[in-house]
């Protein structure tokens, strides 16, 4: 016959094994779940640093298109050095795979073509209708981009809450 004493000793070294594996898969487990919610904050981090650089963009657009339009609008401007740079900078700020990109720049060589008032106001509306849309597509760019990065990290919250 085993002894109680022995018989305890055996239950509770077995009961202690049991613990311990238990709390080093629970430890992974731990381990696991920080590794993934830092992936995830690592991922919209990135997203949120894209988007920076991102709104910078649209901004640099916008800025330089409504100074090109008023150069573009103003009498004397069209043969002024900034116009053209304007127009060359938006050229460049823009993707020439853009569906927009042929329109605008057809509408910006109008306003360097224009030789009178009238010519110059018939480019004003159009120019600025495609640049608006430009920069609307690019703004729900930037939000979808931010919102499809952000979903997982709300995900995440809402488990922990």
């Amino acid at each position: 016959m085993i002894p109680d004493t022995i018989i305890v000793g055996v239950i509770s070294m077995a009961g202690g094994i049991a613990v311990g594996l238990l709390g080093a898969k629970a430890s992974k487990t731990n381990a696991d779940k920080t590794l993934h919610g830092t992936e995830r904050q690592l991922t919209l981090t990135h997203a949120i640093k894209i988007a920076e650089f991102r709104q910078a963009w649209i901004n640099d657009l916008r800025d330089s298109m409504a100074k090109f339009h008023s150069l573009g609008i103003l009498e004397g401007a069209l043969r002024n050095a900034e116009f053209y740079r304007l127009g060359t900078k938006i050229e460049l700020l823009m993707d020439r795979k853009d569906p927009r990109y042929d329109r605008l720049n057809k509408l910006m060589y109008s306003f360097y073509d224009a030789t009178s008032g009238a010519e110059r106001l018939l480019c004003n509306a159009p120019f600025v209708e495609v640049s608006q849309d430009i920069l609307k597509t690019e703004w729900e760019k930037l939000k979808a981009d931010l919102a499809k990065a952000a979903a997982p990290a709300a995900k995440i919250v809402s488990h922990i809450s």
